[in-house]
């Protein structure tokens, strides 16, 4: 996935009967991202975000250019 600094990108999750998401993001100063997995780049450089449902884990590698 790749964002802009300054501009945002949606992580959605397909998934039935998700009873809770949640993100994290390896590194803040690169990449942030939102309860709702709304991911903000903050400055150049390379981050992952963590998602976790139901149990399973998915790791998303960001750009931020």
């Amino acid at each position: 996935m790749n964002v802009k600094v300054g501009k945002k990108v949606t992580i959605k999750v397909m998934a039935t009967l998700v009873a809770k998401v949640t993100y994290k993001s390896s590194n803040k100063k690169i990449v942030t991202v939102m309860d709702k997995g709304v991911v903000k780049g903050v400055k150049k450089g390379k981050a992952t975000i963590t998602v976790k449902a139901n149990g399973k884990t998915v790791k998303v590698k960001v750009a931020v250019k």
